[in-house]
């Protein structure tokens, strides 16, 4: 009962500052009340095979949408074999600047993913089974002025019938296996450059949400054990369409293909060791060992690269089914710094080496800790012996570092020149776990 009294009074203290957050016009009446919004959004995009942006984001004079995607973004193609996958995310975002709070079913149906191959052509899209469309009833969220709510798919690469197959799916917090009668798929035609954008259609209907911009009864909100619901009536006129993205899928390289190359730059996941002995089971007993990536510089052109809270790591487990680590932090957080950018000059390599501990955190299991370097840690818990295979996750987006004075006051940015970004999925590579 505690923690639903928390839920309440966090729930209550937000929608406290978003009211006292400009000028805010109320949506909805009564829950027994439905009013109606038209005209909400109405624009059409035209396919432009060229697109390159960084901001990819669609201007409009009342709703923007939009992705949140860097400039080059690579994924390795997953093996041919049973199991294996590669996954990725999607994050599409929805700002608001009408002057009014407008009601939104983004996290639901309305939302379509469209994706071109290297060829310009639209690829073949099968969608979810009793997917919601038309008419209905649909749950879905108030945006206040000014205000962006974002949802994010999740992409799965794997082979089906000796087919690269891309499936979208809603994620979950579960670790529940993919619906696929639920989900968007794709057939890929191989490697080479494809480029993605989402379609939100406002939907006709009825809108059930929760008005943060009320004020709430307590005493029936406790009685209930639910929050209060509003309805409203929208009539789909249109749709909003987020700029092309562009994205690669690249076959691995090297040796035992656990690398691919972006542009003349060489990233490899990089096990020397893959065969790892668990530490003793006495209370707090670890070991470090050494999991890491490469980089070669292919290119007639010196690169910096940050190893400031780039890396995420990707764990396949012994029986196929790939985690994202839990994140977690210190007590202590910094900044990034000039050592965190380091040089890698034409025909040379770097390998860098995350702090990565195996250590036994409850009776006859251990855990995987990856150290971020600024305080974060990601850990994967509950692991016994066996086989796993481990990927990188590079993504860097800053070219510039913060710079303070003594007492922490942030006094200027300096930008460091040449730095590389990007985001790289490299090839997952094979180690095991052994107890002695």
């Amino acid at each position: 009962m505690r923690y639903f009294f928390r839920f309440l009074l966090a729930l209550l203290m937000a929608a406290l500052l978003v009211v006292t957050y400009g000028s805010i016009q109320a949506v909805g009446n009564e829950n027994s009340k439905v009013e109606k919004v038209t005209n909400m959004a109405s624009r059409k995009s035209k396919r432009s095979n060229n697109v390159k942006q960084d901001g990819l984001q669609l201007k409009e004079n009342s709703l923007q949408l939009k992705m949140e995607w860097p400039k080059i973004v690579a994924i390795s193609i997953p093996e041919n074999k049973p199991g294996v996958t590669a996954e990725f995310s999607f994050t599409v975002s929805l700002t608001n600047n009408t002057p009014a709070p407008v009601p939104l079913a983004i996290d639901y149906d309305a939302l379509i993913p469209e994706i071109f191959g290297p060829d310009g052509q639209a690829l073949h899209r099968r969608e979810p089974i009793n997917r919601q469309i038309g008419n209905g009833e649909y749950h879905g969220s108030l945006v206040g002025v000014r205000q962006q709510i974002s949802t994010s798919m999740e992409g799965r690469l794997s082979w089906q019938n000796n087919l690269l197959q891309l499936i979208l799916h809603r994620p979950t917090y579960d670790e529940s296996p993919i619906d696929i009668d639920k989900s968007w798929s794709f057939d890929i035609l191989g490697s080479g450059e494809y480029q993605v954008r989402f379609t939100y259609e406002t939907p006709t209907g009825i809108i059930v949400y929760t008005n943060p911009f009320t004020l709430f009864n307590i005493k029936e909100i406790l009685e209930k054990k639910e929050m209060p619901l509003e309805r409203i009536e929208v009539a789909g006129t249109g749709q909003l369409v987020t700029p092309l993205a562009n994205f690669r899928l690249l076959q691995p390289v090297g040796l035992h293909n656990s690398a691919v190359e972006v542009d003349g730059i060489r990233f490899e996941t990089f096990i020397p060791e893959p065969l790892l002995t668990l530490p003793n089971k006495s209370d707090n007993s670890y070991q470090s060992v050494q999991i890491g990536m490469r980089m070669t510089n292919n290119t007639p052109t010196p690169f910096y690269f940050s190893f400031y809270g780039t890396f995420a790591p990707d764990l396949v487990m012994p029986d196929g089914q790939v985690r994202r680590g839990d994140y977690g932090i210190s007590d202590w957080m910094r900044g990034p710094e000039e050592s965190d950018f380091l040089l890698v000059k034409p025909g040379k390599s770097l390998t860098f080496f995350p702090g990565i501990d195996l250590s036994w955190r409850k009776p006859d299991k251990f855990s995987l800790l990856v150290h971020s370097g600024y305080g974060g840690l990601c850990h994967f818990d509950s692991l016994k012996p066996g086989i796993y295979h481990l990927r990188f996750r590079y993504e860097n987006t800053s070219d510039s570092i913060l710079k303070t004075n003594l007492a922490g006051e942030s006094i200027e940015i300096q930008p460091i020149e040449k730095v590389w970004t990007g985001r790289v999925d490299t090839p997952f590579v094979e180690f095991r776990l052994i107890e002695l």
